[in-house]
């Protein structure tokens, strides 16, 4: 899989992965940072390495997965910059927090779907 990304798709996939790597070394042994960075930024490298390699077939399916990488930078992101706000205000949720969590449900399934197999869908929902 690896060996089918572009030049550039293969140097983006290694720095993020390298990222990751130096961010939870760093964590561990000298600074480690709230639990909302952890998650946030494991679960956004993990959803952009995903999207990298279990990638559609078709060009116009290419343009799809970048759409898909950058939404998921966006709705994780939401939730990491605005995590205390939206533990204030639980039950009482904005139209632009019920939106980026829909987005985010729908890019899990979508992720779980590439990985797992339709079957893993099905039974989800």
């Amino acid at each position: 899989m690896y060996d089918d990304l572009k030049r550039f798709e293969q140097i983006f996939f290694d720095v993020c992965a390298i990222g990751l790597l130096l961010f939870y070394s760093y964590a561990a042994v000298i600074s480690p940072a709230a639990t909302q960075y952890h998650r946030g930024i494991y679960v956004i490298i993990t959803y952009v390495l995903v999207f990298l390699l279990y990638r559609s077939k078709s060009p116009i399916g290419r343009v799809i997965d970048y759409i898909l990488i950058v939404l998921s930078i966006v709705s994780i992101s939401y939730w990491i910059f605005n995590f205390e706000a939206i533990n204030y205000r639980t039950g009482a949720e904005t139209q632009l927090d019920t939106a980026i969590a829909m987005i985010g449900v729908l890019l899990g399934i979508e992720l779980a779907r590439r990985v797992v197999g339709n079957i893993f869908v099905v039974i989800g929902v």
